[in-house]
């Protein structure tokens, strides 16, 4: 493409598509040489391009690591409708009934965790101890 021809959007998107390929495998020197010679550009443009790609992996990334813990918030909620609905046996032959019974602790604990990996837990206490005295030794020969 000779300079001071403009692109449509969709080339543009091609191209940073293009370019985000190579920032998998290539380095930063061939990717710019590549930019310069197949699309005629300026090593600033080749910049441009480059940024631009490296956005939508953060993008991507961004979306992958929401789309996980969706998953996993998920498979807990479900856990905790288990727990909310356990089935127990009480009695025998004749006199045996099924009953649903909530498993609180479980319910708390599988909440906590669902907090927990939204991070919106509060962080853990941990209690120090100090002695009440505390031996300073000071050289003041220097």
């Amino acid at each position: 493409m000779n300079k001071g021809t403009e692109i449509n959007k969709v080339e543009k998107e091609k191209r940073i598509y293009q370019v985000s390929l190579m920032l998998r495998r290539k380095p930063m020197p061939f990717i710019i040489e590549f930019i310069r010679k197949e699309w005629g550009l300026e090593k600033a443009q080749a910049y441009n391009y480059i940024r631009s790609a490296r956005k939508e992996w953060q993008k991507y990334f961004a979306k992958l690591k929401h789309d996980g813990m969706s998953y996993h918030v998920a498979q807990l909620r479900d856990l905790k409708d288990q727990a909310y609905s356990r089935k127990v046996v009480i009695g025998r032959d004749k006199n045996k009934e099924i009953i649903t019974i909530a498993d609180l602790g479980l319910v708390f604990e599988i909440t906590k965790e669902e907090a927990k990996l939204m991070g919106i837990y509060p962080a853990e206490r941990h209690k120090v101890d100090i002695p009440e005295f505390i031996k300073v030794k000071v050289d003041l020969t220097e």
